[in-house]
């Protein structure tokens, strides 16, 4: 904000004195920014013509406004290039250092629309994230405690290298385009074939072809958006409940979860799940998914759990954090 104000005086500056000497001491147009520029810049080549008493008088006080505009905007100018490059460079340094702490974290690839709002969502529920995206203003803003960014092309291998890709679980493949989602889908594929990728999609040739390149799920906007706008047209109620249940409440309460069973130590694998729900009253279990069995609404207390089921959960975020570390409530 202040580079333009006082670009705009010195500009001011000159073009006063330019019409002081060109007019009013007559020396026309061109000999008159020659003087206004010579004494601001103190060259000292002379004057272009003898001037009288009020012409020495104006240039004195013209020198004293002059060389203080002049100089003060230098020093503005040289604070914006030196100061601001040692910001940008230890913030690089910085989030680097973020990066290379992270592990299992998401990878988002386009800070847009729908970047941003998936990565409001990974942040309300502390999931430590890399946001990628080539245009730096964009993601300048950008601060807090989970997540870091990386400026570069994210169809560029060594811009996914920066991010962690080998360490991430999940990239997120959010970009405007549904060409360069395909790119990063096939770089990200290459680089980490364990890699859990969630790619967008604009069209339905577009879903095929993200598939195709190795994406294991793909979104598309506008079809959820669809799918919500016509069930908010005939329930409205239901779309506000998933709405309610859905949202991270600020500080915590209740969250919807997906926990993963396990049968290390503490795990749960074995445990009938009314006795898990009976440890964990808070959460309420809404159903789940069995490998070769698909889904389960409202799985019933004598179901025995084995390893590598998932529930999906609703409930306090600290039980579900509890039941999420496959540790004993009790």
């Amino acid at each position: 904000m202040r580079r333009p104000i006082f670009l705009g005086a010195l500009l001011f500056t000159v073009v006063v004195g330019a019409a002081w000497y060109g007019i009013v001491e007559g020396f026309g147009f061109e000999d008159g920014l020659f003087m206004a520029v010579i004494s601001i810049t103190t060259v000292g080549y002379g004057e272009v013509r003898p001037l009288d008493a009020s012409g020495r008088a104006f240039t004195i006080a013209y020198l004293l406004v002059g060389v203080g505009v002049l100089f003060y905007v230098v020093t503005v100018e040289v604070e914006t290039v030196i100061v601001g490059g040692v910001v940008d460079a230890f913030g690089l340094r910085r989030n680097r250092g973020k990066v290379r702490r992270m592990k299992d974290h998401v990878i988002i690839c386009g800070f847009g629309r729908v970047g941003r709002e998936t990565a409001d969502m990974l942040d309300a529920r502390n999931v430590h994230h890399v946001v990628v995206d080539i245009d730096s203003a964009a993601i300048a803003s950008i601060s807090g405690e989970h997540v870091a960014i990386v400026v570069g092309d994210a169809t560029q291998e060594a811009t996914l290298r920066d991010a962690g890709i080998e360490r991430a679980r999940t990239l997120i493949a959010a970009a405007d385009s549904d060409v360069q989602n395909t790119y990063i889908v096939l770089t990200a594929r290459a680089l980490n074939p364990s890699l859990f990728i969630v790619a967008r999609a604009g069209s339905d040739s577009a879903e095929r072809r993200l598939k195709t390149a190795g994406a294991d799920s793909v979104v598309s906007p506008y079809q959820i958006g669809g799918r919500r706008m016509a069930l908010a047209a005939v329930q409205p109620a239901l779309v506000q409940f998933v709405d309610r249940i859905t949202t991270i409440e600020a500080g915590g309460g209740h969250v919807l979860a997906e926990v993963i069973v396990e049968d290390a130590p503490w795990g749960i694998a074995g445990k009938a799940l009314a006795a898990l729900t009976a440890e964990v009253p808070a959460v309420h279990v809404l159903g789940m998914e069995r490998d070769g069995e698909g889904f389960l609404v409202g799985p019933s207390g004598d179901l025995t759990l084995r390893r590598g089921d998932r529930l999906f959960v609703y409930g306090d975020s600290e039980d579900v954090a509890l039941m999420a570390r496959q540790r004993d409530a009790r």
